[in-house]
């Protein structure tokens, strides 16, 4: 009895002194802690993460709700969006406020994006929009701004984050160089997926040496990473594969999955440039093997081709095949995708004015409502009988507008597109970029226009049929979808002539891209189709000049320079030049 009581007080003591240390602990300092090295060791994170969540019932609401974003921001670095959007929910259940609010819903934008429910990540977009504008802290605006530029370059709105990215550094003047480190990568980007390269290059430098400066390696890794891109786009691939293979080593350290299976895709392109099929091959199989998730779809396109690509230079053609169909198959998810991002954009924008329209008169329509009510129930029962059937009318006759206006966008749609190949028509395809053209000559930007017309291609038809045919005009559409840039606008003219409008490219940059094109189509392995022949085209190049008053003195050098390329032998890239006059 005398040993059971000494064991009972013991426990009693250890219980005490657990409550003790764990009232001594200072949960904001380690909540600090945890969101410092999420920047810095992700791994050491996620055990402190897991420290505090063991105490979790001692923690105040808003360090309830910190922890919970947090414990999001972790889930997103390991590319777990399901997990990351619960987290954020878990963090809104406290009601935080201010910074930490807007935090958690552009956070919460962010996982959306990553489960493609874009028409929430509007929504969420949109409704933070006016919370950030409101905010009178400049500190607390610039933190938003720089959540912001991630929520914009997952939306591929690069003009929106390079204009908020200067916002966001004039705002802080240096004042803070976490915030100003931030900027200072998003402004690097947006260049760069711009196709500013020159801009971006000196960008991406200036802000890992800043980052590094001020202890911020997480950033620094990411502008190492970025300059990589940037060099891979200009195809200087020795330099980016060193690049790249820095980044790859230190993102290791952070778990950044995401991150780590972007590098690996592109250092499988890499290799593949440089000859090196092994090394290809095994990066591109160690993506190959990543779970068919949303977030992975770009980076197993990419990889797939690339197999596509070795097993055709090794002879393997039925492998070959295996790899382009489930590439083409990827492509077309990624295609419907971006699809559905563009018409949830547009509906989000559609909603936002009806809103503002709609508030102005809601009090109206309100006390409307009431006054009506109140007729109603005075009303005898063959009123109501009368109002039941004006109801019903009603809402058929909304259900036949919705369905008209569904059909008239389906129709819009499909008028806008060109029937066998999926890019845009010749019309639609010169409005676009028309408007993109005066915009360029508003603001004195370049401008070029390359013209592409398949070598022969009457000869196909008629050797092997117009079966054929379609598989090679479809064949081109897929192999220059992948080399196009965002701002490029891509168009079938006619037959089997195509056009790429380059806006904020110059020429040297335009003949660049139609030699990579002839390259890539001359390669095209045409035994899929089910007979074997060579598929080439010719390409005819030019550039704005400050004389230029619309596109079509643009597409008539650039027709002029395809006359010459196809009058010099085909199968070559002809740049405009005034000889060519007529």
């Amino acid at each position: 009895m005398h040993h059971t009581s000494r064991y009972f007080f013991i426990i009693i003591v250890l219980l005490f002194s657990r409550a003790a240390i764990a009232d001594n602990i200072d949960y904001d300092k380690e909540l600090d802690t945890i969101e410092q090295y999420l920047a810095t060791d992700t791994g050491y994170a996620i055990k402190k993460i897991e420290t505090v969540l063991a105490s979790e019932s001692s923690l105040t609401s808003s360090q309830h709700s910190r922890l919970h974003r947090l414990v999001g921001s972790k889930e997103l670095y390991l590319g777990h969006f399901v997990a990351a959007d619960k987290a954020f929910d878990e963090a809104l259940i406290d009601g935080p406020t201010g910074e930490e609010l807007t935090n958690i819903y552009l956070l919460k934008i962010t996982a959306n994006i990553g489960l493609s429910n874009y028409q929430k990540a509007f929504s969420l977009l949109e409704e933070n929009l006016s919370r950030i504008d409101n905010y009178q802290n400049q500190s607390i605006k610039i933190k938003s701004y720089n959540r912001l530029m991630n929520v914009y370059l997952q939306l591929g709105a690069y003009d929106e984050m390079l204009r908020i990215a200067k916002l966001s550094l004039n705002l802080n003047q240096g004042k803070d160089p976490k915030d100003q480190c931030y900027s200072m990568l998003y402004l690097s980007v947006a260049h760069s997926k711009l196709a500013h390269f020159d801009q971006a290059d000196t960008l991406f430098k200036d802000t890992q040496a800043y980052c590094k400066d001020h202890g911020l390696p997480l950033i620094e890794i990411m502008s190492i990473r970025g300059l990589a891109t940037v060099l891979f786009d200009k195809g200087q691939y020795e330099a980016a594969e060193s690049l790249y293979l820095v980044a790859l080593e230190r993102y290791q350290k952070f778990k950044f999955e995401v991150e780590i299976n972007e590098i690996r895709s592109y250092l499988s392109v890499i290799y593949f440039h440089l000859g090196d099929y092994q090394q290809a091959e095994m990066y591109a199989q160690m993506v190959n093997a990543l779970p068919n998730k949303p977030s992975n779809m770009i980076v197993k396109k990419r990889v797939n081709e690339t197999l596509s690509l070795i097993a055709g230079k090794r002879g393997q053609f039925d492998k070959a095949y295996q790899f382009q169909v489930v590439a083409s198959a990827l492509g077309q998810q990624l295609l419907d995708e971006q699809k559905v991002k563009e018409n949830a954009y547009q509906m989000a924008r559609f909603d936002s004015v009806e809103k503002s329209r709609e508030n102005s008169s809601l009090i109206q329509d309100h006390e409307l409502l009431m006054k009506q009510k109140d007729l109603f129930m005075k009303e005898k029962s063959s009123s109501i009988m009368f109002s039941t059937l004006l109801v019903g009318l009603s809402v058929g006759l909304l259900l036949l507008l919705i369905s008209a206006w569904l059909q008239r966008n389906q129709f819009m749609k499909q008028a806008q597109r060109d029937g066998l190949t999926g890019i845009f028509n010749r019309r639609t395809g010169q409005e676009m970029a028309e408007n993109e053209f005066i915009q360029a000559q508003t603001i004195g930007e370049r401008f070029s226009v390359v013209l592409m017309d398949l070598d022969l291609f009457k000869n196909i038809n008629d050797q092997y049929g117009h079966g054929t045919g379609d598989w090679v005009l479809k064949k081109v559409t897929n192999v220059i979808e992948g080399m196009l840039k965002p701002t490029d606008i891509f168009t079938r003219m006619g037959g089997e002539e195509f056009a790429v409008f380059m806006p904020k490219q110059a020429e040297d940059m335009a003949v660049d891209f139609a030699e990579r094109i002839r390259s890539e189509i001359a390669n095209i392995n045409t035994r899929f189709s089910g007979h074997d022949f060579t598929v080439t085209v010719s390409c005819g190049v030019s550039t704005v000049t400050k004389d230029d008053l619309s596109l079509d003195p643009l597409i008539h050098r650039a027709d002029l320079a395809l006359y010459r390329a196809k009058h010099n032998g085909r199968n070559c890239v002809i740049s405009y030049d005034d000889t060519m006059k007529p």
